[in-house]
């Protein structure tokens, strides 16, 4: 299928962000991707990020659209939880101003952490007719209950920065993480929700999806034998998340 590339216009408390949409020809619908919290380590082999899994989806007729949060992958500005819920807005929003978008469904697609901020986001309202959680966390953890070892994991572990202030006492920074809680939001989100976890996941435990299931009959919870945290990498998992698309937004 052919497809074209140009990059997505998503600015955000003055920040511009980078993203890129794939469009096919006559789309489907538009998938908007949400990444987790960035790892300072290597790539695996292949890999070639979001913008490679936009065109997975491209190649299949939806629209792939993707963008980087704030202070990810060095990206402009300083990481808060509520500042990324600020930029899936955006980026929402700049997906449902592409031309073409206008009458087609979009889906939200969020890894880890990013699947956290799509339930948030949908939940206070962003224009989503459908929502796919990747691994993503029922509850937050050490980010809120020992937010100087969250700003320590934050910018060690994912090469991020924080605000001096937050640095200097991050409390308040921590709250953010408790008013950003998918296991209490997801009982807002009025779409369908498909949440996949594997069983060998060793960042979020399996347990955090059975959480999110069991607060909301819209979620369709998948368990995956075998499959780690890094569930856009898993064999067959793309496949899965397009069938369900195709099944839920006709």
């Amino acid at each position: 299928m052919s497809t074209t590339e140009h990059p997505l216009a998503v600015v955000c408390d003055g920040l511009r962000l980078r993203g890129g949409a794939v469009v096919p020809e006559s789309p489907r619908g538009i998938v908007v991707l949400f990444h987790g919290i960035p790892s300072t380590g290597p790539p695996e082999p292949g890999d070639e990020g979001y913008p490679g899994l936009a065109r997975r989806f491209a190649a299949a007729g939806w629209t792939g659209v993707w963008a980087d949060f704030r202070s990810a992958y060095g990206g402009p500005g300083t990481f808060s939880i509520e500042g990324w819920v600020r930029d899936a807005r955006a980026i929402v929003d700049a997906a449902r101003a592409l031309d073409g978008a206008a009458g087609v469904p979009l889906a939200i697609v969020g890894s880890s952490a990013g699947g956290a901020v799509g339930v948030e986001v949908v939940a206070r309202g962003a224009p989503a007719d459908a929502l796919v959680l990747l691994a993503a966390p029922a509850e937050w953890g050490t980010f809120a209950r020992d937010p100087a070892h969250g700003v320590e994991r934050i910018t060690r572990d994912a090469g991020m920065v924080v605000a001096p202030e937050v640095s200097a006492n991050p409390a308040a920074w921590g709250e953010e993480f408790d008013r950003v809680t998918p296991e209490l939001a997801i009982a807002k989100v009025k779409v369908p929700v498909l949440a996949l976890h594997g069983t060998a996941d060793d960042v979020v435990p399996v347990d955090h999806a059975r959480r999110i299931g069991a607060r909301s009959q819209r979620v369709d919870l998948r368990i995956l034998d075998g499959a780690g945290h890094r569930l856009r990498l898993e064999p067959g998992v793309v496949d899965l998340v397009l069938e369900w698309l195709r099944r839920t937004l006709r």
